[in-house]
């Protein structure tokens, strides 16, 4: 079977939308002509990115192949106290944008439900949930699939929640905030974009944030990703692609 690529470009939002815009320019220019977009409705409870022209620009990048997955409702934890014991992955692995971590169910389904609802509105054809930074509460994945989501991923897997199903795909993706964050990044990905090629899973993802190709080095690392992913004979698809099989 020709394994699959999904290149996803996380946090589309108004403000990002010309960050993302060159990054699917860029995309194409190397050969992935497909992508999935992670759209926050609401993100760092700014403009809705179902606004009218939002809405008309996603729409049009829809129709040209893209996938439109909610990615979050806000993407922060406004209102929202920090644990102990969450402290890492709230003020250190992200910067307070760990949304649905420790989300209560009920508030968790209304922000999936009106996620869904703004979405339908606004003509997006949304199939999958990707939490920001892939973290979830216990639970939340039979809430997506009681509330019709066909997938969704962690950092490690790519779950199909109509068949119950689980693949091994770690992403790779970038930290580019701090210096070192941005030289572990370069470091980490060099080694795991090499060993997913030679190991040759059915599922290579490639995940970038508004950012990334702004980096030289970055941009750089990920153009040599793809394009070694793409000469391996892998194939660029969507998400929802990979879930109807």
């Amino acid at each position: 079977m020709t394994p699959r690529l999904v290149v996803s470009l996380h946090d589309l939002h108004p403000g990002s939308r010309e960050r993302i815009a060159a990054q699917r320019e860029a995309l194409a220019s190397w050969g992935v002509a497909r992508r999935s977009l992670l759209v926050v409705p609401e993100f760092h409870h700014g403009p809705a990115s179902d606004g009218a022209e939002a809405a008309a620009w996603v729409r049009r990048w829809q129709e040209e192949g893209d996938e439109v997955v909610l990615h979050g409702f806000y993407h922060d934890r406004l209102g929202r106290e920090d644990r102990l014991a969450n402290l890492f992955w709230t003020r250190f692995y992200t910067n307070g944008e760990a949304e649905f971590l420790d989300l209560p169910g009920a508030e968790a389904r209304r922000r999936l439900e009106e996620g869904k609802r703004r979405f339908a509105e606004a003509g997006f054809a949304v199939k999958g949930f990707i939490a920001p930074a892939w973290l979830m509460a216990p639970g939340l994945t039979g809430l997506l699939a009681e509330l019709g989501f066909a997938h969704t991923t962690t950092l490690r897997q790519f779950l199909n929640l109509a068949t119950g199903t689980a693949t091994d795909a770690q992403s790779l993706c970038w930290s580019t905030r701090a210096d070192w964050r941005r030289g572990a990044s370069l470091a980490w990905n060099h080694f795991l974009c090499a060993r997913l090629l030679r190991e040759r899973g059915p599922l290579l993802r490639i995940s970038l944030h508004p950012d990334d190709l702004l980096h030289k080095a970055i941009r750089q690392q990920i153009e040599r990703c793809v394009k070694s992913a793409l000469d391996a004979g892998y194939k660029p698809v969507t998400y929802a692609d990979y879930a109807a099989g």
